[in-house]
């Protein structure tokens, strides 16, 4: 009986689900950049490989120590890739001096009023579509001001950015980096949707722009 092989897949399969559950989770939107795919890679090979020890060999009885074994795996390898997303430190320690480069001199704030829970409220993110440059304001900062304890989410419909939750007095920020229209809206309270329009001028373009508000532009 093939119990090691088995017992690796089952590992890689919890890990690879724990992977992807922390990846939509809101714990850090540091996940979104390749680590689904990460923990995606991890589920198909443990799956393979669960498969293949069964084929030799069959399903092992389970044993505590097996079961000791395996949960101690599974949060040792959670806590130690949630704390190194979350601080920006180890793999994930090079997409903060990204994110941080990225921000743009201006940033445009958009404002979760009170009562945006409510599916009667035609106003919830507010301004609802924005336009902003590549260069100029392409950071969007929006801030939570529910008078009531309500978490929301910023998440694209397609997933290309997720700022998880996030409760009142809270704000939650984005870099666009590419031209294009972005639409998003929050995952507990779907009916809340918004849109954000990218563009991108050429450089001089943006110096000007820069130049004519007073601002510099870094070399």
């Amino acid at each position: 009986m093939d119990s090691t092989s088995t017992w690796i897949g089952v590992t890689m399969i919890i890990l690879g689900v724990a992977g992807i559950f922390l990846t939509y989770s809101g714990i850090s939107h540091t996940f979104e950049m390749g680590m689904q795919g990460l923990s995606a890679l991890i589920l198909f090979l443990g799956i393979i490989i669960f498969a293949g020890g069964l084929a030799r060999g069959g399903f092992p009885n389970v044993k505590p120590v097996h079961i000791a074994s395996i949960g101690l795996v599974v949060f040792i390898g959670t806590a130690g890739l949630t704390v190194s997303a979350v601080t920006y430190s180890g793999p994930f320690k090079l997409l903060k001096v990204e994110e941080e480069f990225l921000e743009s001199p201006i940033k445009v704030f958009v404002d979760i009023i009170p009562g945006s829970w409510d599916p009667a409220q035609p106003d919830n993110y507010v301004p609802k579509n924005i336009r902003v440059l590549v260069g100029v304001n392409h950071t969007v900062v929006w801030i939570n001001k529910e008078d009531i304890d309500v978490s929301h989410t910023v998440t694209h419909i397609n997933r290309l950015f997720d700022s998880g939750l996030f409760g009142p007095g809270l704000n939650w920020s984005y870099s666009f980096r590419e031209p294009g229209l972005y639409q998003y809206f929050c995952i507990p309270h779907p009916w809340m949707r918004g849109s954000v329009e990218v563009e991108r001028l050429s450089s001089e373009e943006v110096q000007e722009i820069l130049a004519s508000l007073g601002l510099g532009t870094e070399e």
